[in-house]
């Protein structure tokens, strides 16, 4: 197994909202540590990599969102290493009107930000809904637009299920006034953190195919099949990479503090190569729980993530779950 990539994440920042899929599982709460006490770690890394440990600089980011009073430091950090790409994520910042949108984002652009990604999940009663946070579609609507005015990528994101593809296409005529249309994607559900709550209203292959061509034609469809399609046509892939994410945490910190760069690295590795070895491989579990009739779309690790909390239920077995980001974790690729 490749380890591939590094990152540090503090899990610092509480989120204005709690969206129902959440990766992070965040619920507008922070579980991680001082941010400079963090960037001590990650200035470690860095040094460690340009010893020639590894082959890429890890980033240090923060969770779960970016609303807090290090931001600007972070971004320079990460562009002064070489680790930044200059996007950012919108969503669960504070609400702010429309001047101080438009300071705020004016800062980003100076700090080197050149894209931001702002998530919809339909019209404004369900977003709002969605989200848990009142007043935040049009507060997305408004961030939207001043990151347009300003000369930085607005680069919307939609989430598609069977309860919001009736309002995609409105939303994007909405969106193609702010951005270029060839900025705008759709996307289905992740299937970690809380992604399997959406399990019930995931799209099918009927409604993928009944969709009007403006919001289909946002979808990258090659990345989505039906568990029959994945099943049938044994495509499923074997998992060669891994990417590593050292997420510091009040009740870890003071372990990771004591240990090497070496010694963090060969700890989250170990996580994952005991949960793997306790866990069949994508082929196995397919074997087991692989559904033929199931028309609805997935990509193949998001099957990986379904069967494999499907394996530990039915086994009881009682192991570090490595997929879950709110924790030291890994995303296998």
């Amino acid at each position: 197994m490749n380890t591939i990539s590094i990152t540090i994440q503090n899990l610092y920042a509480p989120c204005g909202c709690a969206c129902r899929y959440c990766l992070l599982q965040s619920c507008k709460k922070a579980e991680g540590v001082d941010y400079y006490r963090g960037k001590k770690i990650a200035e470690k890394f860095v040094e460690w990599s340009k010893a020639g440990n590894f082959s890429s600089t890890p980033m240090y980011t923060i969770a779960y969102c970016a609303e807090y009073p290090e931001l600007f430091d972070n971004i320079a950090f990460n562009r002064s290493t070489g680790a930044a790409t200059g996007f950012l994520q919108g969503n669960g910042i504070a609400i702010r009107d429309k001047g101080q949108t438009d300071h705020f984002v004016a800062r980003l652009k100076s700090a080197g930000i050149n894209m931001i990604d702002i998530t919809f999940f339909g019209n404004q009663e369900y977003h709002d809904i969605f989200a848990a946070r009142k007043g935040d579609y049009q507060f997305m609507l408004q961030l939207a637009d001043s990151v347009a005015r300003a000369g930085i990528v607005c680069a919307p994101s939609l989430v598609i299920t069977e309860e919001s593809k009736d309002m995609l296409e409105e939303l994007i005529l909405i969106l193609r006034k702010i951005t270029d249309i060839s900025h705008i994607h759709a996307f289905l559900p992740d299937y970690r953190g809380r992604g399997n709550l959406t399990e019930d209203v995931r799209l099918t292959r009927e409604s993928y195919m009944a969709l009007p061509d403006t919001v289909k034609d946002r979808i990258q469809g090659s990345r989505y099949k039906t568990e029959q399609e994945w099943l049938s046509e044994g495509e499923l892939p074997d998992y060669t990479n891994r990417a590593l994410i050292i997420s510091l945490r009040k009740d870890n910190i003071a372990l990771l503090e004591s240990m090497s760069c070496d010694e963090m690295v060969a700890y989250v590795e170990g996580l994952d190569d005991a949960y793997y070895q306790t866990i069949p491989s994508i082929h196995e579990l397919a074997h087991l729980y692989g559904d033929p009739a199931n028309t609805r779309l997935y990509r193949p690790r998001d099957l990986f993530w379904k069967w494999q909390k499907r394996y530990i239920k039915q086994n009881h077995i009682d192991i570090y779950d490595v997929t879950d980001e709110r924790f030291c974790c890994t995303v296998r690729s």
